[in-house]
């Protein structure tokens, strides 16, 4: 995916399609995909060391389903089932 294809806003200034973002180290921050601002599909965040940090699906702008937490060193700490209703 090219540069001018991510970080996309819509004629009402709401986040559209895909978006990243990155840490001042250069390291990942967060990666997903966003309709009429708010997060859809799956989305991945990252420490600035650049380990996952959580990761799981949004429905509509809210949590739904499994997502993963992890610690620094990139090791799962837990896990939360959420129920977007």
């Amino acid at each position: 995916m090219s540069t001018s294809e991510i970080n996309k806003v819509n004629s009402k200034g709401n986040r559209e399609g895909w978006w990243e973002h990155y840490h001042t180290n250069g390291k990942l921050w967060y990666k997903g995909n966003s309709v009429n601002g708010k997060e859809e599909g799956p989305w991945e965040f990252h420490y600035n060391n650049g380990q996952l940090w959580y990761k799981g699906n949004y429905l509509n702008g809210k949590e739904d389903g499994l997502w993963k937490y992890c610690d620094e060193n990139g090791i799962l700490v837990k896990e939360l089932f959420y129920v977007n209703i």
